[in-house]
């Protein structure tokens, strides 16, 4: 797997089911120069999983058809999946003994500061410099 500086070799899969959340975090990610997948259904994203390579997973807690905890377990089980960094994106108020007790790499709290979250994306891929400073 290339963790280079090149973004456009890093591929995101942000699994969330809020579409303006989504959109945002894919905004955000595309402005940085990242490919991003979007998916909100979690049986189609374990198939993106094993179908692509993916750099980095940003994944929802709580979502429509599957606990995140449970994807998040699934990825870190899998033999060919572990190695891809999960970084969990929630409000829930013990978010950083969730990512623990998942194996998350890292976590995000909801509302997030865009430096803060651009910086652990890089951290994450090895990317080069955040282009963008705002907040949300």
């Amino acid at each position: 797997m290339d963790f280079g500086t090149n973004n456009m070799k890093n591929v995101v899969l942000v699994i969330e089911d809020e579409p303006i959340i989504a959109e945002m975090m894919s905004i955000l990610l595309e402005v940085e120069g990242f490919k991003v997948i979007s998916i909100a259904d979690t049986a189609f994203a374990k198939r993106q999983l094993e179908s692509r390579e993916v750099n980095l997973v940003m994944l929802d807690l709580k979502l429509k058809d599957e606990d995140g905890r449970a994807i998040c377990g699934y990825i870190k089980e899998q033999e060919n999946l572990k190695q891809i960094p999960v970084i969990l994106v929630s409000a829930s108020g013990d978010l950083e003994q969730i990512a623990k007790d998942c194996h998350a790499d890292d976590f995000i709290q909801k509302p997030f500061d865009i430096d803060h979250f651009m910086s652990k994306v890089h951290r994450y891929t090895g990317s080069g410099e955040i282009k963008i400073a705002a907040k949300v």
